[in-house]
């Protein structure tokens, strides 16, 4: 009976062991986790708002401008600016969402 008693209590302090150091490694994750999203909050700049045609004719002036970056840049054709603006948004917040790229404006 001692025996069985004194390896019930090996047991348990060797799970208590073992439990204080997963604890114990769970804890340095989350700190380096914690690091990690820092740094990327600190490199990551804010989503700008999407195009607008006000603001796509400020930077582009005319619609030829524009109609022919898009088409080089993402093969978008239009025949309006809301068309262009429409479009572009689209294809911008995809490129976003997937993680090609972050939208800079």
């Amino acid at each position: 009976m001692t025996n069985l008693a004194q390896k019930i209590r090996d047991n348990v302090a060797r799970s208590r062991r073992t439990t204080s150091e997963i604890l114990g490694a769970t804890a340095v994750l989350v700190r380096g986790h914690e690091q990690i999203l820092e740094q990327l909050k600190a490199s990551t700049p804010p989503l700008q708002t999407p195009w607008t045609v006000a603001k796509m004719k400020q930077d582009f002036g005319s619609f030829s401008a524009a109609r022919k970056h898009f088409l080089e840049s993402y093969n978008v054709r239009a025949s309006s600016w809301n068309i262009l603006v429409d479009r572009v948004n689209i294809i911008e917040a995809a490129l976003v969402h997937l993680g090609y790229r972050q939208r800079s404006m």
